[in-house]
């Protein structure tokens, strides 16, 4: 496992302490500094005090991990209209509006009801969708889909 990964993992449990989910973590080395971006989401809003509480978690982590070495943080929530990164993240976006674009060219428009890193299902006006992640090209979060 890498370095990178098990830094994910450990803020990831860290933060899951307080009721939030570690989406994407970014960790870049230049020079004798380090930028690390965090993006994290709670499924009942993620506005600045959760971006603030997290930080602090994440910061102090760091400090501990990185001692004098100088770093950077950003910590900030996904957004309404997040690109969809990995497989993961459509179990932590459950319950959010989602447009799926498919390697056939159809699109999926509605709300994940579920995912198991495989299949997500979502549901739309016609129905439940059972998408394999392989059939997925693209996926953004849609705000505009949560509201029907």
């Amino acid at each position: 496992m890498t370095e990178s990964v098990e830094l994910a993992n450990d803020i990831a449990s860290l933060l899951k302490g307080i009721g939030i989910e570690l989406v994407d973590l970014h960790i870049s080395r230049t020079k004798g500094s380090t930028r690390v971006g965090a993006v994290i989401y709670r499924a009942d809003g993620t506005g600045i005090d959760e971006c603030s509480k997290a930080h602090r978690l994440i910061q102090a982590r760091l400090e501990a991990l990185l001692g004098n070495d100088d770093f950077e943080l950003e910590t900030a929530s996904p957004g309404i209209d997040r690109t969809i990164k990995s497989a993961r993240e459509y179990a932590v976006f459950v319950g959010r509006g989602v447009c799926l674009f498919l390697e056939d060219e159809d699109t999926v428009e509605g709300r994940i009801v579920s995912s198991d890193g495989a299949v997500v299902v979502v549901a739309t006006t016609d129905g439940d969708h059972t998408v394999t992640i392989e059939q997925i090209r693209k996926g953004k979060l849609d705000h505009s889909q949560e509201g029907r």
